[in-house]
């Protein structure tokens, strides 16, 4: 085969992978959003209140944190595509649960769905790091990274809509169909990218070695920082978002929902406008310092809103954009900062995932204090300045390593 050949075979196995593994990003993230397009059905159909609906995410990120930290022997013992099937399947098993309609059920498809999510990302940035030419790391990260986003929207447009024709239940049985679906065409990738398995590898020995080692080099201790950092504001930011522009500012429920959608759309635009950034000059830690200060910004400005809405609206798009958009350069640098034999993409998600479950919980217990959302989301903006001021030290840092 000749250069030219390699590479366009290279490209071609790049393609596929990433449209696969986008595709899955966005599947799990359905899963873990269902239930939260529609809490008034389920919380009627149950007896509960419909804001309990709400725990039911922190009961999915709190089981992946433990499967985060296996994730990364996980994926060198079994394989990069045999884990990103299995996460698939968990996925479709906990749709499963949640369509049996009683709270056991949805509590244990929560734990499945949970594991699933922790099993996603470490697989698919496995194969993607193997793949990408480093003049395109980031992009081609944060294209696949842009299915949170998308799955986010999956979730709003089709489970509302088809839950008041069905019925809630059938709509989570229907659900489960596409990550089963997906998992049917891993059958033909799991050899091509299976291939550097090492049956032997350790994978609860190794949890301990995996934090140990993030926690020691410079470059990856930082990466877990920004990833508990980063993930605490942007969940605060997308979750009070809403409930901001009602209670504060007496906004219609339908507004602030498409205000939401807003942001979303913003993040999704984000995570591929970021990662072009990051391949163009060369640093993604110098792109996660900036996304980290205009997060700041915008924390800062969001509660203009309701005195200079057109003020505000801007500060919601730059929350999307930034806030939202740098999950994709992170994942690029993570697995370009890992040792050979393998990316710690699990191992530093665990500290990520630790985030969406403190931001949130902190940034209720301050506006608990205080009674004020936008005073909340300003003191939320000091975490996002003390992150871009990290990465951009590690970015000097680096810079004068390179001499």
């Amino acid at each position: 085969m000749t250069i030219s050949e390699h590479s366009a075979s290279r490209s071609a196995g790049l393609a596929d992978s990433l449209a696969l593994t986008t595709a899955s990003q966005v599947a799990a993230t359905t899963s873990v959003l269902a239930l939260t397009a529609i809490p008034t059905l389920v919380a009627s159909a149950l007896g509960v209140a419909p804001h309990l609906i709400g725990y039911q995410v922190s009961l999915i990120y709190a089981s992946g944190i433990f499967f985060s930290m296996l994730a990364g022997g996980m994926v060198k013992r079994l394989g990069a595509g045999r884990v990103g099937q299995m996460a698939l399947i968990l996925a479709a098993m906990g749709f499963l649960g949640m369509a049996s309609g009683t709270l056991a059920g949805i509590a244990l498809g929560s734990v499945l769905i949970g594991v699933g999510y922790a099993l996603n990302n470490p697989s698919s940035s496995h194969i993607l790091s193997r793949l990408a030419p480093a003049a395109k790391r980031n992009l081609v990260f944060s294209v696949k990274q842009a299915g949170v986003p998308l799955g986010g929207v999956v979730a709003a447009l089709a489970v509302p809509p088809l839950a008041q024709i069905f019925g809630w239940q059938a709509t989570m049985l229907a659900m489960a169909a596409l990550p089963l679906g997906l998992a049917l065409i891993y059958l033909r990738f799991i050899p091509h990218w299976d291939g550097d398995r090492r049956p032997d590898a350790p994978v609860m020995g190794g949890i301990w070695r995996g934090q140990r080692l993030i926690w020691r080099m410079p470059g990856l201790r930082c990466l877990t920082i920004l990833g508990f950092v980063y993930s605490a504001v942007q969940l605060s930011m997308s979750s009070f978002l809403v409930a901001m522009l009602i209670e504060e500012f007496h906004w219609s429920v339908a507004a602030a929902a498409a205000v939401a959608a807003i942001m979303q759309a913003g993040g999704a635009f984000g995570r591929v406008l970021w990662g072009l950034v990051a391949d163009r000059v060369g640093s993604g830690f110098l792109v996660l310092a900036l996304v980290g200060a205009l997060t700041g910004i915008a924390g800062l400005g969001l509660g203009l809103i309701g005195a200079v809405p057109l003020v505000g609206l801007a500060m919601v798009v730059l929350a999307g954009l930034c806030g939202l958009g740098w999950n994709g350069v992170l994942l690029a640098e993570t697995a370009r900062q890992s040792p050979a034999g393998g990316t710690v993409t699990g191992e530093v998600l665990t500290w990520t995932f630790a985030g969406v479950m403190a931001g949130p919980a902190s940034f209720a217990l301050i506006y608990g204090m205080i009674g004020d959302f936008s005073h909340s989301y300003r003191l939320f903006a000091v975490l996002s300045f003390i992150g871009a001021g990290l990465a951009l030290a590690e970015h000097l840092r680096e810079s004068r390593a390179r001499g």
